[in-house]
Order: structure tokens, then C-alpha cells, then sequence
């Protein structure tokens, strides 16, 4: 699926530095907080000019692609690195939803090197890493056990009829990858824009920087993605790896957020002091840089196994239901130790916070991973129902 990480123990290395220092001079130049805000307010999906220059220039979308896929053979944890940066500046548009939600179902349903030339991965993924393809992943919902939770049907033709209620950038993207239940149970289905019986409506998102939309079906021809008696695994496998990314995403868009905040503290005054030197404001702000120190290192746990294993998918489990929390937390801080400044439209805190929720429910709520790992920590502990239905 993605290339094994290449040293035997954790650590950074040159190549590691090397490529952080890329991303976050590139989008400091191209794509610094106020650009995700002048598009946000411009109602702009995305700088079109930036995403060619990610894919010629840099070649982000296609670093950890495999390379009989067009892309570079990185790590998960290189791509890792790329999405955290994106995080700190808020970066929206279709990188995520492609690289980060997308392409891993496409990734989990190749079937690897042995698998014959051709099919979905060889025509999708090599446009998705030279950037002439956009992706988003269209799943309802996820259950108690990792799951996907699917309504839509496809027939025996592949025709899908039900709907989506929100699908991060669906309503601009080439390529939906759905989530449906065909004759074998969940598996995911390749719809194209334009598809006879598709419907995008484009929905009021609270995360500003980024776009999404309700999507209909009805009898809308498709094509399925690999093995549909796999299908439930391809998605949970991809989940896992996705789980990663907007781990990352968080630590980044958390990394900023106290940085804000802490620099804010040394330089305003209140009652002829600093603020930071408050021991309430202190306290704070030290709760804060903990809990990102935590989520960084439950990220990058995460991404550092090798996907697919047992201890992947627990590792990716426990970041999803820490880094989550952690975010919104750490963006109520920012906003409360901004005072009446930071319940401003000018100032950027409600942004983070704005992010904060929505990556939250991305893949499943904190509490929903929690009860995902009872039976792996506790596996003495007999299932319970809770009143919402999940077992915990």
C-alpha cells in the first residue's frame, strides 16, 4: 500500500527535515492563513495556481504513491509531515480529500504489486499524483467497530441509489469514491462527475476554508473498486490510514493555534502587565503545549507503524480519539486567552476552532474510537450498549 518506512527505529531524518523545510517555505509563500481566509470569504474552492505548483513543483500529491502509480514511493509518514504543515496554515482545497480520504481506498483496493496492470488504481491514481484528478470519499457514516454505516445501495449493474448527507469537497471533485451496499455487503464504487442521476448540493460548511456537499444518487451507473467481498475491509483499511492524516492535520492546526496564543500572552498588556505573566494565563498555556506535545507524539506513533497491522490500526485508533478532543480543546483556549479579541470575525482564532470541529467528526467522533478500542485493551471487558447505540 504505501512503502515501509525506511529506518528501524523512530526518528527524523535529514530527509524528514529537508522535506518540512520545503512545504512550510512553499506554503509561505503560496499559502499563508490569510490566503485560506481571502478564499474562504471569496468563496473560492481553492488556488488553482498552488495546486499545479504541489503537483509539478513539489510533487506532493503524488509523494507517497507508489511508483508503478506515477507517484514517489514515500512513507505514510512523509505524507504525514506534508499534511501537519497544511494544518498550521489552514490550508483547505482538495489535497486533503484526494490525497488524504480518497486515494487510500484506491490504495487498499490495488491489491499490491502482484496484482495484474491495469484497473481503477492504474487509471485514477497516476492523474491523482500528476494533480489532473481530484478525489472525495463519500461515506455516511461510521458504526461502533470501525465499519462503514451504508444506506445506498448498488444493484447488480453497479447502479447506486441513495444518499450522502456530507461529503468534503463533493461538490467539485472528478472522482467520488462511495460507499455503498452491493450484493457482497459495504464496498466502495467509483462514481465520475457528470454521472447520469447524480446530485451535488453545495451546503454551508462551519469550517470556512474548506467546501462540501450533499450528494444523490439514483440509479447512477458506477464502477466497482476491486473485490466487492473485500469491500468492508478495503474501507477499513483505508480508514486507518486516513485516521493518520487528519491526526496530523490536527497537530498542525494545534502547533499554530498555541503559538497564536502564546505569542498574543508576551506582548499584551492588562492591568499594566503582561498577560503571560498571569498565573492563570501560565497554566493555560502550558495545558495547551502538553496536550499538542501528546497529540504529535499519538500522530506520529500512528504513522510510523506499518499499515495494515494489528498495531497500526490500534496506534491509528488511539490518535484518532485523542487528537481530536485535543484540537477543539486547544481552539477554545485560543479563543478564551484572546479575550474580546478573539471572538472577532477579524482575527484568525475562530478559524482554528472552526476546523477544530469539523476535522473532529471527519472519520468518527473521539468517543466513538474509544469505544472502537475497548475490546483491544480490554479484552475482558464484555461488551455494553450505550444509549446512543455504540458499543463501549
Amino acid at each position: 500500500m504505501y512503502a515501509e518506512q525506511r529506518e528501524p527505529e523512530f526518528g527524523w531524518t535529514d530527509e524528514h527535515r529537508g522535506l518540512r523545510e520545503t512545504v512550510r517555505r512553499v506554503l509561505a509563500d503560496w499559502a499563508p492563513v490569510a490566503r485560506a481566509r481571502e478564499l474562504a470569504e471569496a468563496g473560492e474552492r481553492h488556488d488553482p495556481a498552488l495546486w499545479s505548483e504541489l503537483a509539478e513543483q513539489v510533487g506532493l500529491q503524488g509523494l507517497a504513491l507508489p511508483e508503478r502509480h506515477g507517484g514517489f514511493g514515500g512513507t505514510l509518514l512523509d505524507l504525514a509531515i506534508v499534511v501537519e504543515e497544511m494544518g498550521r496554515v489552514l490550508h483547505g482545497g482538495p489535497f486533503l480529500p484526494t490525497v488524504g480520504l480518497a486515494a487510500p481506498v484506491l490504495l487498499a483496493a490495488d491489491g499490491g504489486e502482484e496484482a495484474q496492470d491495469g484497473g481503477p488504481a492504474a487509471e485514477y491514481l497516476p492523474r491523482i499524483a500528476d494533480g489532473s484528478l481530484t478525489a472525495a470519499l463519500a461515506v455516511e457514516a461510521w458504526g461502533p467497530s470501525g465499519e462503514p454505516v451504508v444506506t445506498t445501495t448498488a444493484d447488480a449493474a453497479g447502479r447506486l441509489t441513495g444518499t450522502v448527507p456530507v461529503v468534503l469537497d463533493g461538490g467539485d471533485a472528478d472522482l467520488l469514491v462511495v460507499a455503498a451496499r452491493g450484493p457482497g455487503g459495504p464496498a466502495p464504487y467509483l462514481v465520475e462527475a457528470g454521472a447520469a442521476g447524480l446530485t451535488r448540493t453545495p451546503l454551508e460548511t462551519l469550517d470556512l476554508t474548506r467546501r462540501a456537499a450533499r450528494i444523490t444518487l439514483d440509479g447512477t451507473p458506477s464502477r466497482a473498486l476491486g473485490d466487492p467481498a473485500r469491500g468492508a475491509a478495503v474501507l477499513a483499511r483505508a480508514r486507518a490510514v486516513s485516521s493518520v492524516l487528519v491526526s496530523a492535520e490536527q497537530v498542525g492546526g494545534m502547533t499554530a493555534a498555541t503559538d497564536l496564543t502564546a505569542e498574543y500572552a508576551r506582548t499584551r498588556r492588562q492591568f499594566g502587565r503582561l498577560i503571560g505573566s498571569f498565573q492563570g494565563v501560565k497554566h493555560r498555556l502550558a495545558d495547551m503545549a502538553v496536550r499538542q506535545e501528546m497529540a504529535h507524539s499519538a500522530a506520529y506513533w500512528a504513522a510510523w507503524q506499518e499499515p495494515g497491522t494489528p498495531e497500526f490500526a490500534q496506534a491509528t485508533t488511539i490518535a484518532r480519539s485523542y487528537c481530536g478532543d485535543a484540537f477543539l480543546q486547544t481552539g477554545l483556549d485560543a479563543i478564551q486567552l484572546h479575550g474580546g479579541i478573539g471572538f472577532t470575525w477579524e482575527h484568525d482564532a475562530h478559524l482554528y476552532l472552526r476546523r477544530a470541529r469539523a476535522d473532529r467528526a471527519l472519520l468518527g467522533s473521539p468517543q466513538l474510537a474509544r469505544a472502537e478500542l475497548v475490546p483491544a485493551l480490554v479484552p475482558t471487558v464484555p461488551a455494553r450498549t450505550t444509549t446512543e447505540g455504540i458499543s463501549a
